[in-house]
């Protein structure tokens, strides 16, 4: 039995905005986005604007993550005015700005990088806490389980030669779990650091990282494995080369953040293969924490499967341009 999308009834969407009421009254809400993942809305009310937002049960712990993110990094992340977790209710101020992607600048993505870097350092010795709020326990561990369990079900929609490619992958791609599971601590993931993620505000020239729905406890180097994809962005034309080499440096913007953690030769050898197996996270990501719970789940289903055809074709890079 498919999941049902709570918004989509009207009674839901009268409690909801009964709730908002109580902190911003008077506020016509319009909406900005209604799939069957998330439903936000935007209003205003004395030259306030107000941004609200309800999710399912795939991203239960995202109020509480917000509201504990706003307290600890304020101005880096939006500011949480209410929540209510037991819904998976969240009510927030004004963002500001626009997205990275909607005037693409190196030196934005350079200074987002850094500051999201910097926040995943102060947090490590707050896992036990971002667990208990019903953030999902990713570890090396238990994505080492996840692809013993699921890699051939991930090929679905690769053809014969990737599926042959991937699988023949699996030794080295659980070694790599065992490597990443000690020497640099896990922290929290973002799950979707894109452009559209972050936006920039030109009035105070700082930024805000939001939409924490996909975060996760892991390995926090997981996380460049999107925000490399977003650096397509910052390119006259979809060059594959010169995209790497903005890779390559944005490596050393991300890793400096870390200087001191670890080593410097452990900490490019599990951002190296960071970047490889976060493919695979990636995957796992849709398969198992989306795509299976989800109410449309063909809105996602070739998810995995495009994950897996980007490692494979990341590799064949890395082995051109050496």
């Amino acid at each position: 039995m498919r999941p049902t999308v709570p918004w989509r009834d009207r009674a839901f969407r009268e409690r909801f905005e009964q709730w908002l009421a109580q902190y911003v009254p008077g506020v016509t809400w319009n909406v900005v986005k209604g799939t069957d993942l998330t439903y936000l809305v935007v209003g205003e009310v004395n030259q306030e604007r107000y941004y609200a937002k309800a999710v399912t049960d795939i991203s239960r712990g995202e109020a509480g993550l917000s509201a504990l993110l706003a307290e600890r990094h304020p101005g880096l992340v939006p500011d949480v005015i209410a929540i209510e977790v037991a819904q998976n209710w969240l009510l927030m101020g004004d963002i500001g700005g626009e997205a990275l992607r909607e005037r693409p600048d190196v030196r934005r993505y350079d200074i987002a990088l850094r500051q999201y870097a910097q926040l995943q350092r102060q947090d490590v010795d707050q896992i036990e806490t971002y667990l208990s709020l019903g953030i999902p326990d990713r570890r090396p561990a238990t994505l080492k389980a996840e692809i013993q369990t699921y890699l051939p079900e991930l090929c679905t929609g690769l053809d014969r030669h990737q599926t042959e490619a991937v699988l023949a992958l699996e030794d080295e791609l659980l070694t790599m779990c065992d490597e990443l599971a000690t020497g640099i601590p896990m922290s929290l993931e973002h799950g979707d650091l894109h452009g559209g993620n972050i936006f920039w505000r030109e009035q105070t020239n700082d930024l805000c990282i939001l939409d924490w729905g996909d975060a996760t406890v892991t390995h926090p180097f997981f996380s460049v494995r999107v925000f490399w994809n977003a650096l397509y962005d910052i390119l006259p034309e979809e060059d594959e080369i010169a995209w790497y080499e903005q890779i390559q440096q944005m490596r050393k913007v991300y890793l400096e953040a870390w200087s001191g953690v670890a080593p410097e030769d452990v900490l490019w050898r599990h951002l190296l293969i960071a970047e490889e197996l976060g493919c695979v996270y990636r995957a796992l990501s849709w398969h198992l924490y989306v795509t299976k719970q989800r109410h449309d789940p063909e809105e996602s289903s070739d998810k995995p499967a495009q994950w897996l055809n980007l490692l494979l074709e990341y590799r064949d890079l890395k082995q051109r341009v050496r």
